[in-house]
């Protein structure tokens, strides 16, 4: 059971080919179920974003709901012969924290959740990852894939410059091929686009995948790799300006098909706005009041996290460990979620093992669930049997 996250769930079924893989060995159903506000799942139709009123009931509470509902009614009336079989969540970044907070929530519902680069940790108290752990992971991804910090902050050096001249705002505006509603005007434009590149290549370190893929864009193997290879062979400052250019358009163009790029936020749409001030409508740290964030009682988890993913330093545990049944695995070389990706010939060992022992626990827990309910079926044939012998007794 797939709990689906921000966004369509034909997406995400596409990209978590590892549910696909397995399913056969377990004689397995497989689920994927779409978020509420997502995809084709609008509980007011088009007005579902409309007001306030309507969006009051876009949360991961009533999501959980949801999935638990579906799961109760299929295994109830779609799918009666499987009444008791045991449920295995799976989800990947909100759907991975939507997963291991089902398994706190439902426990009677799912039998256990394998949890792909969920940053639980990732809210504002204890225990917060350091304040600059994103950035600081997708240094690290670009640099172990070749590039410097001398490379890269030359050419976002270099930018600004430009940014700051008529001629250099030119080039810029041609050499990058920027569209003509989001061209660099001044100097504060020039910033913009530099927090759009640097935007640009924290993404890209979350799609650092072995082989091509399309997850978030068509890309190549190793995108990293391929954008580093421009910022150190920069020979020159308009050099070092076009690495960024062509890291950005390996991301938004690997296809060849845009003849212009819209990189201004002004002009291309903001997808995100301020978070609010300590005094807006919102609760205060409601996600650990709400689900915790040690999970001390919580069972059958497994937390997993790439190394090269930004996100992981959000996530339950930074090394492989486990503590009770919640267990933390690290794909070493793997980007986002990259262990839930359907098997490849280009695959790393380390994603390999990772999912060899995704298998094992899932193994586990349906031979523990299947255990649970045979000993709660002869305990319910001693009850009826000593029932009967009591009646005849009296």
């Amino acid at each position: 059971f797939y709990t689906g996250n921000e966004g369509s769930i034909e997406g995400f079924a596409e990209n978590t080919g590892f549910m696909w893989d397995i399913a056969p060995e377990f004689g397995a159903a497989i689920v994927f179920a779409e978020h509420r506000y997502y995809g084709k799942s609008y509980p007011f139709g088009n007005d579902s974003y409309s007001s306030v009123s309507n969006l009051g009931y876009l949360s991961s509470e009533q999501a959980l709901a949801d999935f638990a509902v579906i799961i109760t009614y299929l295994k109830e009336v779609r799918l009666p012969h499987a009444k008791k079989s045991p449920v295995i969540a799976f989800g990947g970044s909100y759907g991975g924290m939507l997963t291991a907070w089902m398994r706190i929530k439902y426990p009677h519902i799912i039998d256990g959740g394998i949890a792909a680069s969920a940053p639980v940790f990732w809210f504002g108290n204890v225990p917060a990852p350091p304040e600059h752990s994103y950035d600081d992971i997708v240094t690290r991804t670009f640099i172990n894939s070749g590039c410097t910090l001398q490379s890269l902050s030359a050419s976002f050096e270099t930018i600004r410059k430009m940014a700051d001249s008529s001629n250099g705002r030119k080039f810029l505006n041609e050499r990058f091929h920027l569209s003509s509603d989001s061209q660099v005007k001044n100097a504060n434009d020039g910033e913009e686009l530099i927090y759009a590149i640097q935007s640009v290549l924290e993404t890209m370190a979350m799609v650092d995948y072995p082989y091509p893929s399309n997850f978030l864009a068509p890309l190549p193997a190793w995108p990293v790799k391929v954008a580093c290879k421009a910022f150190i062979s920069a020979q020159n400052p308009e050099q070092s300006a076009l690495a960024s250019y062509k890291a950005v358009n390996l991301f938004y163009n690997y296809t060849g098909s845009e003849k212009t790029l819209c990189l201004l936020g002004g002009a291309c749409g903001d997808p995100f706005s301020a978070l609010g001030d300590p005094d807006d409508l919102f609760r205060p740290n409601w996600a650990i009041t709400n689900y915790g964030v040690e999970f001390p009682t919580a069972t059958n988890i497994v937390f997993s996290n790439g190394w090269l993913d930004p996100w992981s330093g959000g996530g339950w545990r930074l090394t492989p460990t486990f503590e009770g049944s919640l267990y933390s695995l690290i794909v070493e070389d793997g980007a986002h979620h990259y262990d839930l990706r359907g098997e490849h010939p280009d695959d790393t060992q380390s994603v390999k093992e990772v999912r060899r022992l995704e298998k094992k626990h899932i193994t586990r827990w349906i031979k523990e669930a299947r255990e649970k309910y045979n000993q709660q079926k002869r305990i319910t044939k001693d009850r009826i049997l000593y029932a009967e012998i009591a009646e005849n007794i009296f």
